[in-house]
């Protein structure tokens, strides 16, 4: 079990469970569903619950890597739309959300074996 160092604030929390959702809706939206994907799927619902539920402290590997890997492709997409010609306030809108996604990473890598 692993635990974070610092907790997340509500507005990281929010952002994390936003790439938990939209991941888990990509693992639904596939024609196969493999046990693989089914085991993607229980995992990312567990590290849901705990996020929304603020307990830190006791995630397994699996859930950090998915929440990860859920980051990583929401920065993506982000940066993406920042190179294309958007208005001033929405690439602001989207350098807060990377800047946030940033910091969520971070914690999510400095985890710590529990105790």
């Amino acid at each position: 079990m692993l635990q974070l160092k610092t907790p997340l604030s509500p507005a990281e929390s929010d952002l994390l469970l936003k790439c938990l959702s939209d991941m888990e809706n990509d693992l639904r939206d596939r024609r196969t569903c493999s046990k693989q994907d089914l085991a993607k799927q229980t995992t990312i619902a567990s590290a849901k619950q705990k996020v929304a539920s603020h307990i830190y402290d006791s995630f397994y590997r699996d859930e950090i890597t998915h929440m990860v890997f859920a980051l990583d492709s929401l920065t993506r997409k982000y940066r993406e739309q920042l190179t294309e010609n958007i208005p001033p306030a929405q690439a602001e809108a989207v350098g807060a959300e990377l800047r946030t996604a940033a910091i969520v990473l971070s914690k999510l890598k400095r985890a710590n074996p529990q105790k």
